[in-house]
């Protein structure tokens, strides 16, 4: 069921779509009450329109009714779409769309065959006069794309380093900014950024930066803000700062791989090791010695954190950034993308008063990501959640969240027995490393608490023989766990570039029953927006395994992996590779990202 997600207001709405229409203002007597500034009485309206679906229309609203940015009087909604009136924004969620629109909200373009479409986009906001590339009609009914900007085929085999200008700093910094440029997403500027040091600080352009001149300062924190700023429009996740024999190297991890960004000269890159541990109040000094600490940046009202990692190399220290922007990142169930039968299980268990919840996978998955959109699914007012993390990764609010310190001897099974003192309803264990720890977290599932936690296996299957090999009775691990998912992340096919290409009967045959009825499949190409990758963003490949009276008894008995299979195969399971296949097959990614993330499934 479609739901409108409403903030800005005294406090955020969630109402669930009928059929009934939604009146957004200023009037007592609206569904929606937005009592603020720029808000007409009557200012919009939700209604679903038949055969169509749900819409958004201005009621002649003084200031406009906005969608995703865009001035619009009239706009067929779809799953993400973020409606602005005045400070209060609306977004439209609906769960079965979330299959087959993956990917960041782009502003609304007007469509030829849209019913809904009254007026063209150009004219209704002066601001977007870019003409897009025309876009090119493919074999067997496919959807339209935008014809590739890279070398025909489907291999990707273009080496970045030959786009890297040099070494200096005119040539980094010029390389910097194309690609913040070429980014599209361009919500601030670098002169936004706001260098805010670990004790909150806001640390200036000072000549007392690690003795350097006033001229080198200014350069320094120039060239870092502007690193800062290509981080966060490419989505980063990381930002290495490597030491060379001749020169320095940027590199960034976009979607999963490393993409070479810049390169600088030695000088430039000791100027930015020494702010950096400015910013940390890490010792300048020491040089030899593995160091971490943490600074923050402010933009535009929004702090971003930042984790610090340096490690002596055998040219110098390298410097790990940890890019830690919850922006990228999904918070709800819905906007992981999953299937609608997948969603509607997880809501189902993330609702229930005990048991225990396992998400398994390699470091680097999304497994936190995914249980905090389960905890998030909770009301945290009516019960008492807690997690125990090592560090603590996401905030949320109303939830008490406790740090590992092993410095004090605190481990997971220490601070758990002690959280089970605090009357809790809701724990999160960030990770399953010992029996101790497996074994309190699986006795508080059936006492009564509803208890998430993470361990490291190969699928859902393997989750299960993980546990029963560290100790874990068989009777614990039966009776405890309500459900485990196993997850990957595939990187999504970039929509500007990505290339259509018939199937052949080799591929059929790999994808089984899900590529029936599939005639085209998508591959990478590459442009500037998705930095000659091909790739632009990533998805969760999710494998559910729900415990039913069948599989307890099969888990009680020493069981095989045959014998685990064997059961599954009678409800509704899919592998993480099939997941993948049925991505492929609606165009999502490619049949070479689901066999590299999750072919040995």
């Amino acid at each position: 069921m479609p739901v409108l997600e409403a903030r800005g207001g005294k406090k955020d709405l969630r109402i669930d779509l009928t059929t009934a229409p939604i009146v957004v203002g200023r009037l007592p007597e609206c569904d929606i009450v937005a009592d603020q500034e720029g808000v007409s009485r009557r200012h919009c309206i939700f209604e679903l329109i038949p055969q169509v679906g749900w819409r958004v229309r201005d009621l002649g609203s003084k200031n406009g009714t906005r969608v995703n940015g865009a001035w619009v009087p009239e706009y067929k909604l779809n799953h993400g779409d973020t409606v602005t009136i005045g400070r209060f924004e609306i977004r439209f969620i609906d769960p079965e769309q979330a299959v087959t629109r993956p990917g960041p909200v782009q502003p609304p373009t007007v469509r030829q065959d849209d019913p809904l479409a009254s007026i063209p986009l150009e004219k209704a906001n002066p601001t977007r006069t870019k003409k897009k590339p025309p876009k090119v009609a493919l074999p067997g009914g496919a959807a339209e794309v935008t014809p590739p900007r890279a070398p025909s085929g489907c291999t990707i085999d273009v080496d970045l380093n030959e786009v890297v200008a040099g070494g200096s700093v005119d040539d980094a910094e010029g390389r910097l900014e194309r690609i913040c440029i070429e980014s599209p997403n361009h919500p601030f500027e670098a002169k936004d950024i706001s260098l805010v040091d670990m004790r909150g600080q806001v640390i200036h352009q000072a000549a007392s930066m690690g003795g350097q001149s006033m001229e080198d300062a200014r350069e320094s924190v120039r060239i870092f803000r502007l690193v800062l700023l290509t981080a966060l429009r490419t989505r980063a996740s990381d930002v290495h700062v490597e030491p060379r024999v001749e020169r320095g190297a940027i590199r960034l991890r976009v979607d999963g791989l490393m993409v070479l960004a810049a390169e600088i000269p030695l000088d430039l890159y000791r100027r930015l090791l020494g702010m950096i541990k400015i910013l940390c109040q890490i010792d300048t000094s020491q040089k030899s010695q593995v160091q971490d600490g943490h600074f923050s940046a402010l933009i535009k009202g929004k702090r971003v954190d930042f984790r610090v990692s340096l490690t002596p190399a055998m040219h110098g220290q390298k410097l790990v950034l940890r890019v830690l922007d919850t922006a990228n990142a999904p918070t709800r169930l819905h906007e992981l993308g999953v299937l609608p039968w997948m969603y509607d299980k997880l809501r189902t268990v993330a609702a229930r008063d005990s048991g225990m919840v396992l998400a398994c996978g390699p470091t680097g998955s999304g497994k936190t990501t995914t249980l905090y959109a389960c905890l998030r699914e909770i009301d945290i007012n009516t019960r008492n959640a807690i997690t125990i993390e090592d560090p603590v990764e996401y905030h949320l609010d109303g939830c008490t969240q406790i740090p590992i310190d092993h410095k004090q001897g605190n481990t997971f099974a220490n601070i758990l027995r002690s959280v089970l003192r605090q009357d809790p309803d809701v724990i999160f264990v960030g990770e399953i490393r010992d029996i101790e720890t497996a074994q309190v977290a699986m006795q508080a599932a059936m006492t009564g608490h509803l208890v998430y936690s993470t361990v490291h296996s190969k699928d859902t299957i393997g989750a299960i023989f993980r546990l029963l090999d560290l100790g874990v009775e068989s009777y614990l691990v039966a009776n405890a766990l309500n459900l485990i998912v196993a997850q990957r992340l595939c990187r999504s096919l970039c929509e500007r570039c990505r290339r259509a290409t018939r199937t052949t009967s080799a591929q059929i045959m790999r994808m089984g029953r899900m590529g029936e009825g599939v005639s085209v499949l998508h591959c990478p190409a590459g442009c500037s927006a998705c930095l000659q990758t091909g790739y632009f963003g990533r998805r969760a490949l999710l494998e559910l395994l729900e415990f039913s009276e069948a599989l307890r008894d099969v888990v009680l008995k020493r069981p095989t992996i045959s014998d685990l299979r064997a059961v599954l195969a009678q409800g509704h399971f899919i592998t993480l590779q099939q997941f993948g296949f049925q991505l492929a097959a609606q165009g999502f990614t490619s049949l070479e990202e689901v066999d590299r993330v999750a072919g040995g499934d």
